[in-house]
């Protein structure tokens, strides 16, 4: 397992990490909620979530995801094999966070596309260049020694303050109300959508299946897993190529081919998603 985490408890009420990890295969975890206030800027990765007993949803790059936690919840986390996730995470518990002015009434009532709600809620937000390079400050860390503590310290309350001045202006005038009907359908959408990834269904052939039209398809998809059914498709499909690069058990136009791309493309997309070139990952 390819890993790096830097993990820091600055005082009895903040804490921060900066990682990134390929599992070599599926890694599953259960771990408590984090009490408080959350930011957590994933720029690249893809796992399935769930808090205590309920509906899983996913935790996808690129984005940033607040996280309000009240009393003990437990979280449980599944990364598949082969799959790069890069982050930054700043916790604040409770107490302070309100100390600090964080209302938590205020950004559980924010129109973000929500994820999970109730003890806890999980709002997804649009990675911004902003809080990207706030994040990638902290990920590359150019302050070694005695200030490195201090620095990322900082980085850390910088991300929280402008992601909460985002979400404040976050406005969505075209969120609407999922029904049960609604959502069942968005899950048959994306289950159709993962089936036929690497020769995608057209819009109007996966809304034709799941029984709605292409407006109501790619909102409600938007709203339920925090991007267009193509950003969804594109995202699978590159993190697919990357775990079967990682193997090292297949070539560049293998895995271009079985992934559903023609090379020089699949190559310009997959450098601008995880910064590297496919080629590196052979090597």
């Amino acid at each position: 397992m390819n890993s790096f985490n830097w993990s820091k408890t600055f005082s009895a009420d903040m804490s921060m990490s900066v990682g990134s990890i390929t599992p070599d295969m599926a890694l599953e975890t259960c771990a408590p909620v984090f009490e408080g206030f959350q930011v957590i800027v994933l720029m690249n990765g893809w796992l399935r979530s769930r808090i205590n007993d309920a509906r899983p949803f996913d935790i996808a790059d690129p984005a940033v995801f607040v996280v309000l936690a009240r009393g003990r919840q437990l979280g449980y986390d599944r990364m598949e094999a082969g799959t790069l996730q890069r982050y930054v995470r700043i916790g604040i518990d409770a107490e302070s966070a309100q100390r600090n002015g964080i209302d938590f009434k205020k950004i559980a009532a924010s129109d973000g596309p929500r994820l999970h709600g109730g003890d806890v809620d999980v709002i997804r937000l649009p990675l911004t260049p902003k809080v990207k390079a706030i994040a990638m400050q902290a990920f590359t860390c150019p302050v070694q020694g005695d200030m490195r503590d201090l620095y990322l310290a900082g980085k850390g309350m910088e991300l929280a303050a402008v992601t909460i001045s985002e979400l404040a202006q976050e406005t969505n005038p075209g969120l609407v109300h999922l029904g049960r009907r609604d959502l069942e359908r968005l899950w048959y959408a994306r289950e159709l959508a993962l089936a036929h990834y690497q020769d995608p269904l057209s819009l109007h052939e996966l809304a034709r299946r799941v029984g709605t039209n292409v407006n109501k398809l790619n909102q409600g998809f938007r709203q339920a897993f925090g991007a267009s059914v193509f950003e969804f498709i594109q995202r699978h499909r590159l993190q697919e190529a990357h775990r079967m690069l990682s193997t090292g058990a297949f070539s560049v136009s293998e895995v271009a081919l079985s992934v559903g791309y023609a090379i020089p493309h699949f190559s310009t997309l997959f450098r601008k998603h995880f910064g590297c070139s496919p080629s590196q990952l052979t090597v």
